[in-house]
């Protein structure tokens, strides 16, 4: 496994540790739709989940890395930087469809999934959708993480963003 490797699943870890904390803090949320005995549809639910986490997420990490330092907060840690392929600041016309793609894909389709699946009415085609979404989502985490160990590192979410991830070793600013 390259260095570049390493430090980019390192980062992605920290990321998702504040990552935790956020979801983490919209449990209560929920214990109060609960609370107040609100029922919504199986897709309702999945639609308020992705405005109130992946959006917000995918915007969160996006805007960290159109800022002049390129980085979320585990890429500064981790001393990368997002890039363009020319090597100037990514800007977030870019950074946007690279977290999306990213992020908000793979993440969405996992929460179909599961909140298809949680529900007791599910039957039939909708819950062959729902494991196909499942494991979509789970082919498209694995061929993300190979594509750092294989080739020249490009992620596929890069490559469409044009974009690229940098190891600045003399960087100032962890």
């Amino acid at each position: 496994m390259t260095s570049l490797a390493v430090r980019r699943i390192a980062a992605w870890s920290l990321d998702w540790l504040i990552i935790i904390g956020y979801a983490a803090a919209l449990v209560p949320v929920g214990l109060l739709l609960r609370h107040h005995h609100v029922s919504l549809p199986v897709g309702a639910w999945n639609l308020l989940s992705f405005l109130l986490l992946i959006a917000p997420v995918t915007g969160w990490l996006a805007t960290w890395e159109a800022r002049p330092h390129g980085a979320s907060p585990g890429k500064r840690l981790m001393r990368l930087r997002v890039r363009t392929a020319q090597g100037s600041p990514a800007p977030l016309i870019r950074t946007l469809p690279r977290n999306a793609l990213k992020v908000a894909l793979p993440w969405e389709l996992g929460h179909t999934a599961a909140f298809t699946l949680a529900s007791p009415s599910t039957a039939g085609t909708e819950a062959v959708a729902a494991a196909v979404s499942g494991i979509a989502a789970c082919i498209i985490a694995a061929w993300y993480a190979a594509s750092l160990l294989v080739g020249s590192g490009l992620t596929p979410y890069d490559r469409l963003a044009g974009t690229t991830v940098r190891y600045r070793a003399g960087d100032p600013h962890p």
